[in-house]
């Protein structure tokens, strides 16, 4: 079943109209959600395959397909901004329109998985009570050193204490000695991926959230990584203001500390 509250906290989709369904529609409505959650990952394949061969009339109907499927469970602004560069397919400059797919796919592949959360029980949801206490330790594992030190650019001056480390083995040995309040694993890695270190991880006591960093929006994916442990997901490539939202809705960061006005400070001589 549809956990109601989630979907309506999925900012891509019209909060309205799911707040508007009738319990008579919910299930017509999970129906298209599923067919949704399982076509798209071919349909975007699709699209990807046609941005390769440049192939406009392709991706224009490609797109169209996108646009309907959104149109289905109401994420109507993206269907919006899709089908409003679908009247531009065959005039706007290659490059342009690349940078728009890719990045309309991004956003469509985090609808899907937060979908597919939504129609799983017992996932970890943040907590309410951790609002006034700050938990600002981060562990990011990524086999990927330019990953990491995005990851450690875009924490800067945040707030939140960052380590990233890179490789699985790594991180375990780590973790004997410490407690993270959030962990941030990719989950294409050598040797320990991203599922097996989030269990490994549980196994050894900590409770802390997991967010998988990914770019596949696969049912049989996102259900492996629930069951390994996952709270939440971000889809790569990964930007500062996503990066700072998921983090956000688990742990709070620490205060910076406010200098005293010059008249205020204290001269001991």
């Amino acid at each position: 079943m549809l956990d109601l509250e989630r979907l309506q906290k999925i900012s891509e989709l019209d909060g309205a109209k799911i707040g508007q369904l009738e319990e008579s529609d919910l299930n017509s409505f999970a129906v298209k959600v599923n067919a949704f959650i399982d076509g798209f990952p071919a349909q975007e394949e699709k699209v990807k395959s046609a941005l390769r061969a440049k192939d406009r009339d392709v991706l224009a109907k490609s797109l169209a397909a996108v646009c309907d499927m959104m149109r289905q469970i109401y994420a109507d602004k993206l269907a919006e901004s899709c089908e409003s560069q679908l009247n531009t397919v065959g005039d706007t400059q290659y490059e342009d329109l690349q940078t728009f797919i890719i990045g309309l796919l991004k956003a469509v592949s985090a609808l899907s998985i937060d979908l597919q959360m939504a129609g799983y029980q017992n996932i970890q949801k943040p907590d309410d009570a951790q609002e006034s206490e700050v938990k600002n330790t981060i562990l990011a594992v990524d086999d990927r050193h330019f990953f990491l030190t995005s990851i450690k650019q875009m924490l800067h001056d945040t707030g939140y204490k960052a380590t990233c480390i890179n490789s699985g083995a790594s991180a375990l040995n780590y973790l004997k000695n410490h407690n993270p309040d959030l962990f941030i694993f990719d989950i294409e890695m050598p040797e320990i991926d991203g599922y097996e270190l989030a269990r490994r991880v549980r196994a050894a006591g900590h409770t802390a959230p997991i967010i998988f960093l990914t770019g596949n929006a696969k049912k049989d994916s996102v259900v492996k990584a629930l069951q390994a442990g996952a709270a939440d997901f971000i889809v790569k490539p990964v930007t500062k203001s996503q990066l700072l939202e998921r983090i956000g809705k688990y742990i709070k960061p620490e205060e910076p500390e406010e200098e005293l006005p010059q008249d205020e400070l204290v001269d001991d001589e």
